[in-house]
């Protein structure tokens, strides 16, 4: 019964850096999408 506790938290933990590997990048993405939004709102600004 160790041995199936063991790989279940194993398959858990392997299953968590996965979830984490594609989540952080999104946010990252999303976070530069707003900033380059902002400067293009700045660059339109000051073109007029």
């Amino acid at each position: 019964m160790s041995l199936a506790w063991s790989l279940a938290i194993v398959g858990g933990g392997v299953v968590f850096v996965a979830l984490l590997a594609v989540y952080v990048p999104t946010i990252y993405i999303r976070k530069t999408n707003k900033i380059i939004g902002l400067l293009e709102k700045i660059e339109a600004n000051t073109r007029k």
